[in-house]
């Protein structure tokens, strides 16, 4: 990989070059800031850009940098020779004034591209409330800034990724080549050897037993296993009696605005006519026919809902008149919804394609965006401020009862037993295991592998119960005895002698295959079938075998009459091609576009494949120099 990166192109290094300054300029822009306010520099500040002040420490730093960098390119030993010749105070803030250009585009750039993001869209336009109410209701919640900062990383990767690509070009020569490659034909006929066929032949002695479990003694190792034990605290255990005050209910509702905002919806019936992914130009035709002579018989007074029950291929709303009930946009696919969203209460659509086919349309009702009243959504508020007061006090609990384990850890069921907690101790368990009953906490057992024995950790679950859990025991990773596994040693063996057996047979059968024994004379001596393909390309499936990589690479690399040998793990393959054809070219001159674009993309994938292959090098590289250190507790 580091010799790929250093082979690159000058463009490619360039480019990268370019990325890194840009990511240098994005950084700065997040730690300067922008300063609306105008007016000309003070006295002490050198200029004012964009109305944020330069001041003299910086202008001298970038003058001092540029002195230096012009020092050490044309060798002069004395700065007056030097300012003779260049301005260093213009050219310094000239390069003050293209970092802030650039930082101004940079955060234009930021804007559009969040602007453009359709969970902060309403109505097709950016909504500031609605980019504040999304980021909030992630979990955990995301400030505005993290998120932004997060954006423009992803826009500098990008950014990256497109400078190391752009240049990619092929020759007519490698689309030529490929073509050929790709539209050449063999057939061939084979017979299949497999370890199943020799089983009965095996014969094992102790001795060969015993040698095989030394060898391998690492595949009949028994993992590290836990023994966990656990207090569930569900949130109804802590809910109290608790009726809140008009002036609480009043003041959460209005911190909380928008999560009470109803977003514009419609009331939608549809008729679809499937189309699908693999239809021919005459099949979408055909449906599109059927769209249409609908569609007349609605516009001729038909009602909706029985045309529905009776041509709709949406087996979901057929019988229910084609009735999709109330949706606000986002759910359904861009020209459905656009149609939708558009077209005026009771009208029909035209009609409308989508990836599923063709549809009609007619909206039954309209709701626009609006904020539920506070009397429709007093009681909910008022049970989440009762919920929200019973996970303060159970979080309170639970930090209270893990202090207590920390300070004794030997006190778990001591101390269940003082709150009447049910204490569950598990069965061991190895990592890859799961605790029975516990689904709603899958990562339960990777935090408990993560902690000492007899440490102790919380987790939450989906329904806001709270779990406290303990590593009770731990098993120790051991190879088992000879004993304990002598029936998987003999199963193990007895396939690998099989597989050798089978792939040695197919090696001499070829070596008599190309001496000039007939394939069917082979098959015959183990009463197998010779199987005949008939013509296939490189990339085709194998006629009742599929995909088969090392198959289809023998094939092509033989020349006719030939035999040879293929594997795939328990099944070998002699075979012997009986026809080859060259690609034909007459349809070369319409595929080529496609085949240099399929080959340009080729290359880009393998450029950003070896630039991630990099960055991965380098990150392992920097976790082994403890540049990066992990928690184990959250990271496995």
């Amino acid at each position: 990989m580091l010799q790929w990166m250093r082979q690159a192109q000058t463009w490619v290094i360039k480019g990268v070059l370019l990325a890194v300054v840009l990511a240098f300029v994005v950084t700065i822009f997040y730690q300067w800031g922008v300063r609306s306010s105008g007016g000309g520099p003070t006295r002490s500040e050198v200029a004012t850009i964009f109305g944020e002040p330069v001041n003299v420490r910086e202008f001298q730093r970038v003058y001092n940098g540029l002195q230096q960098r012009y020092r050490a390119i044309l060798r002069a030993q004395s700065d007056m020779d030097l300012n003779e010749r260049f301005n260093f105070r213009e050219m310094a803030l000239e390069q003050l004034a293209t970092r802030a250009i650039l930082l101004r585009l940079a955060q234009q750039e930021l804007y559009d591209h969040i602007a453009g993001l359709a969970p902060f869209q309403e109505q097709g336009r950016f909504s500031p409330a609605r980019y504040q109410a999304v980021l909030r209701s992630q979990v955990p919640p995301i400030a505005p800034r993290q998120f932004e900062a997060e954006q423009q990383q992803s826009l500098l990767l990008q950014k990256v990724s497109a400078l190391l690509t752009e240049g990619v070009q092929v020759t007519d020569a490698e689309v030529e080549q490929t073509y050929r490659r790709d539209n050449e034909q063999v057939a061939v006929r084979y017979v299949m050897l497999t370890a199943p066929q020799f089983e009965a032949q095996v014969e094992m002695t102790d001795e060969e037993l015993q040698s095989y479990y030394e060898a391998h003694k690492e595949r009949y190792r028994e993992p590290e296993q836990r023994q966990i034990r656990y207090v569930a605290l569900p949130l109804q255990r802590f809910m109290q009696p608790y009726d809140p005050a008009a002036e609480e209910v009043n003041d959460y509702y209005n911190r909380h605005l928008e999560s009470f905002q109803r977003p514009e919806q419609v009331w939608v019936r549809h008729i679809l006519f499937k189309v699908a992914s693999s239809a021919t130009t005459e099949q979408e035709e055909q449906a599109r026919a059927r769209a249409e002579a609908v569609l007349a018989s609605l516009r001729n007074g038909e009602d909706f809902a029985t045309m529905a029950k009776q041509y709709s291929e949406d087996t979901a709303t057929a019988e229910k008149g084609g009735d999709l009930g109330y949706f606000p946009r986002g759910q359904m696919v861009q020209p459905f919804e656009e149609v939708a969203f558009s077209l005026p209460l009771g009208e029909l659509s035209d009609v409308v394609r989508t990836p599923f086919g063709w549809h009609i349309l007619r909206v039954e009702d309209k709701r626009e965006a609006d904020t539920r009243p506070l009397a429709e959504v007093e009681a909910e508020i008022k049970e989440k401020l009762r919920e929200d007061k019973a996970r303060d006090a159970a979080a309170a609990f639970v930090d209270d009862f893990l202090s207590a384990l920390e300070a004794n850890p030997r006190q778990f069921a001591e101390l269940a037993g003082q709150h009447e907690l049910q204490l569950v101790t598990t069965p061991f368990i190895p990592a890859t295991g799961q605790v029975e009953g516990l689904a709603s906490l899958p990562d339960l057992v990777k935090h408990v592998f993560a902690l000492p024995e007899l440490g102790v950790d919380t987790l939450p679950g989906q329904d806001g119960t709270q779990y406290v859990f303990q590593t009770a025991a731990i098993r120790p990773s051991t190879i088992q005895e000879f004993n304990t596994v002598q029936d998987r040693i003999t199963q193990d063996l007895r396939a690998q002698k099989s597989m050798e057996r089978a792939r040695q047979q197919a090696e001499e059968w070829v070596t008599k295959g190309r001496a000039g024994t007939p394939l069917a004379e082979l098959a015959a001596e183990r009463s197998l079938e010779v199987v005949e393909t008939g013509l296939f390309k490189r990339r085709d499936p194998i006629p009742q075998l599929g995909q088969q990589a090392d198959f289809s690479r023998t094939a092509f690399s033989l020349k006719v009459d030939e035999v040879g040998a293929a594997h795939d793990g328990a099944r070998h393959f002699v075979l012997q091609v009986t026809e080859h054809q060259t690609a034909d070219m007459q349809a070369y001159a319409s595929d080529k576009p496609n085949y240099r674009k399929k080959l340009i993309d080729q290359k880009r994938q393998q450029i950003e494949f070896g630039f991630q292959q990099y960055l991965h090098a380098e990150y392992q590289k920097l976790r082994q120099q403890g540049e990066i250190v992990v928690n184990p507790q959250y990271v496995f």
